[in-house]
């Protein structure tokens, strides 16, 4: 029996993959988090666009249909979904540049890792990127012992404030996928020593969902990391947080300047 409301993500439009194709040569590829959609990325997707850029925002495997569907997904489908479009693009554009939130900060990392020789790899950008949970409850379930369950989540109530793409995402997560997504973590931050495009991460210190130190930790070890800034509030969405228009200010300037 369900015990969280049943609002069927697949019947939402916005949970759909987005492509906004420009006439440049540089696109941003979006990636994003556990549970989430592309509809996350739609005003960061838009401001870029009017900038110039195309952006692409894929919905990864398990995602946009129901949260049971995240059961049976292994962590290496996401990696290699992201792999398979951020090959498609580099094929299409000079310039493809990676902007990871969450789980998308951590395979956009690795992406940025397998990657590192290929001339066609821009800039990497990380949003509350994805190298650690901050529920350390989570760190000593035995997932192949366990049982699946649905565990619920928080919904935020439509309010008309801008911030109603948080209700696209599942109102419930798969235990078993939450095993998936320390896994992902991990392969994440094994990589990180390789990564040679220039980075920015911007995370904050109150989230409550990605570990900050963890989180500080893993962008302290990556070599080409340029910017960095901590927020003192906010939320692990931010996207979607207080500082939204700070974050996607910062964006803008970091892609847009080559220094």
């Amino acid at each position: 029996m369900k015990d969280y409301e049943a609002t069927p993500a697949y019947a939402i439009p916005e949970c759909a993959p987005f492509l906004l194709e420009n006439s440049g040569t540089e696109c941003c590829l979006c990636i994003h988090g556990f549970t989430g959609c592309p509809a996350l990325f739609m005003p960061l997707g838009e401001t870029l666009f009017a900038l110039g850029y195309s952006v692409s925002a894929p919905l990864l495997p398990g995602h946009g249909t129901s949260p049971e569907d995240l059961s049976g997904v292994s962590e290496l489908e996401w990696f290699r979904a992201a792999a398979r479009e951020l090959e498609s693009l580099l094929g299409r554009y000079g310039t493809v540049h990676l902007v990871g939130l969450s789980l998308g900060g951590a395979i956009a990392s690795w992406l940025a890792a397998e990657y590192a020789n290929n001339a066609g790899l821009g800039r990497l950008v990380l949003l509350s990127p994805g190298f650690g949970l901050a529920e350390k409850k989570f760190y000593s379930v035995d997932y192949e012992a366990s049982q699946d369950m649905l565990i619920p989540l928080p919904r935020r109530p439509s309010r008309g404030d801008g911030m109603d793409a948080s209700r696209y995402g599942y109102p419930a997560m798969s235990l078993k996928s939450v095993g998936q997504l320390i896994l992902a973590t991990e392969r994440a931050k094994s990589s990180l020593g390789s990564i040679r495009a220039r980075a920015m991460a911007l995370y904050t210190s109150a989230d409550a969902v990605a570990d900050p130190e963890e989180c500080a930790k893993a962008i302290a070890a990556i070599p080409s990391m340029a910017r960095v800034h901590r927020y003192e509030g906010g939320e692990h969405n931010l996207l979607l947080g207080p500082d939204r228009a700070d974050v996607i200010g910062r964006i803008m300037t970091f892609l847009a300047f080559r220094a």
